[in-house]
C-alpha cells in the first residue's frame, strides 16, 4: 500500500479499506465523503482511535454532543470554545477541570461519537474515501484502542440487525408516549434481551410525550444504535407509541408556551391559601372564646359564631380572588361582576347574583373590600351601576361596583 489511497466506494467498498489499512498495520487519516458530509477516522498500527464528523476544527462534533447529551450548555460551550481558541487546549479538557464534567464522561462522549461515526461509515455504498499516512497524535493506551478487523466485524453485524428494527423508530423526529408500564416489556425476558434491559429502561425514562426520538437517543448517551434499538423494542411490545403529526404539533405548542414566573405562582398559591388559613383561625377563635363571668344582672347574648365566621370568609374570599387576578392578568378588575379566573369563587361572578352590591378600593398594594349598605324596602341595587342608595356617607368607590 502506498503513501495514499484514494478511489470511490462503489468501486472499494469500505469494509475492504478497513480490511486493507488493518491487515498493512497502516498509521494516519482516512476521510470518506458522501455528498456535503464528510467522516475521519484516526488509525494508529492498524487500529481506530478516533472517527468523527469533519465540522471547522476537531473539537466542534464533541463539543456540540456535550451540549446534546445535557452535560453542558450552549453558553457555556461558547466561553470553552474562546478560551480553547486562547489556549490551544481541547474543549473537553477545559471542561474538565472547570468541573464542568468528569473524565469519563469526556471519554463516554468520545467513545459514543466514534462507534456512531463507524456505524454510519460502514451503512455506505457510494462516495469517496481518501486515506493518508502520517503521524496521529493521541494519548489512549494500546488496550483502548479498536482493531480495524473487530470494528468491521462487529459494525457489519449492527448494519444487519439495523434492518429488523429501524422501520419501528420513523425519523429523528417522531415523539413518543408511554402506553403501558415498562413491566409489559420485562415479562419473560432472557438471554440477549435481558443483558440490554438497563439501556431499555434508560430510554424509557426519557419518554414523555414532548421529546423527539434524536433527543432521547442523545440523553441517553447510548449512541444511535443502541438508543434506536430500545426505542423500537418498546414500541414492539406496545409500551411506547408514536403520536401523530397532528398530536406532536400540539405538543410542541404546549411545550413552548411560556410558563407563569415562579414568583407569580407563590403569590397565586399564597393568595388562594391565605382565606382558608383565616376561616380556621376565626373559627377556632369564636369556638374557643369563653363566656364572661354572670353576675345576677347579667343576660348572655345570643350570637351565631358560624355566620360570624362565613361571613368574615366570604369578605376575605372576594378581596384575594380581586388580588389574585391582578397577580395572573397585570390589571385589577373594572368591577366586581366579572368571571373569576382564578377558581377561587368556583368560576363564578366575583359578586354572586342577587346579594347585596360590595365594592373596593385600591390601598398602597393591596385593596380595601368596602361593605355595602344595608339594603331598604325601598331601595334596591341598581344591576347597571350595582350602587345602593345610603343615607349615611360612605367610602369612596374603587374602581367599579359589584354584586356579593
Amino acid at each position: 500500500m502506498s503513501a495514499a489511497l484514494h478511489g470511490k466506494l462503489q468501486d472499494f467498498g469500505i469494509a475492504e479499506v478497513f480490511q486493507l489499512i488493518g491487515q498493512q498495520r497502516k498509521t494516519g487519516i482516512l476521510d470518506v465523503t458522501q455528498s456535503k458530509q464528510t467522516l475521519r477516522l484516526a488509525f494508529d498500527e492498524g487500529c481506530v482511535v478516533w472517527a468523527r464528523p469533519v465540522k471547522g476544527d476537531d473539537d466542534a462534533e464533541l463539543g456540540e454532543r456535550l451540549v446534546r447529551s445535557g452535560l453542558i450548555t450552549q453558553e457555556r460551550l461558547a466561553e470553552l470554545r474562546t478560551e480553547s481558541g486562547v489556549s490551544a487546549r481541547p474543549i473537553a479538557q477545559l471542561a474538565i477541570e472547570a468541573g464542568d464534567l468528569t473524565a469519563q464522561d469526556a471519554a463516554q462522549i468520545e467513545e459514543m461519537v466514534t462507534n456512531e461515526t463507524i456505524f454510519v461509515i460502514l451503512r455506505w455504498t457510494d462516495g469517496s474515501f481518501d486515506f493518508s499516512a502520517q503521524a496521529v497524535r493521541h494519548n489512549r493506551p494500546p488496550e483502548k484502542l479498536l482493531a480495524a478487523e473487530q470494528i468491521l466485524m462487529d459494525g457489519l453485524r449492527m448494519v444487519d440487525e439495523w434492518q429488523t428494527f429501524a422501520g419501528l423508530v420513523p425519523n429523528g423526529d417522531t415523539i413518543f408516549e408511554r402506553a403501558n408500564p415498562i413491566t409489559f416489556y420485562k415479562k419473560g425476558l432472557s438471554g440477549e434481551a435481558k443483558r440490554r434491559l438497563p439501556s431499555v429502561e434508560r430510554v424509557y425514562a426519557l419518554v414523555d410525550g414532548r421529546l423527539t426520538a434524536q433527543r432521547i437517543i442523545d440523553l441517553s448517551r447510548l449512541g444511535l444504535f443502541d438508543a434506536t434499538r430500545a426505542l423500537a423494542e418498546l414500541h414492539n411490545h406496545q409500551v411506547i407509541v408514536p403520536l401523530s403529526k397532528r398530536q406532536a404539533r400540539a405538543r410542541r405548542r404546549e411545550s413552548d408556551r411560556p410558563r407563569r414566573p415562579v414568583v407569580d405562582q407563590v403569590r397565586w398559591w399564597v393568595a388562594a391559601a391565605f382565606p382558608l388559613a383565616v376561616l380556621t383561625g376565626v373559627v377556632s377563635m369564636v369556638l374557643e372564646r369563653a363566656p364572661s363571668a354572670a353576675g345576677e344582672a347579667v343576660f348572655p347574648i345570643v350570637r351565631t359564631p358560624l355566620e360570624d365566621a362565613r361571613s368574615v370568609f366570604e369578605k376575605r374570599r372576594v378581596r384575594h380572588a380581586v388580588e389574585a387576578q391582578y397577580l395572573l392578568s397585570g390589571s385589577w378588575p373594572a368591577d366586581l361582576t366579572g368571571r373569576d379566573r382564578t377558581g377561587l369563587l368556583g368560576g363564578d361572578a366575583l359578586t354572586p347574583e342577587g346579594a347585596a352590591p360590595y365594592y373596593y378600593a385600591r390601598r398602597g398594594d393591596g385593596i380595601v373590600l368596602l361593605a355595602p349598605p344595608e339594603r331598604s324596602p325601598m331601595a334596591s341595587p341598581s344591576r347597571s351601576t350595582g350602587r345602593t342608595p345610603s343615607p349615611s356617607p360612605s367610602p369612596s368607590p374603587g374602581p367599579g361596583p359589584g354584586r356579593r
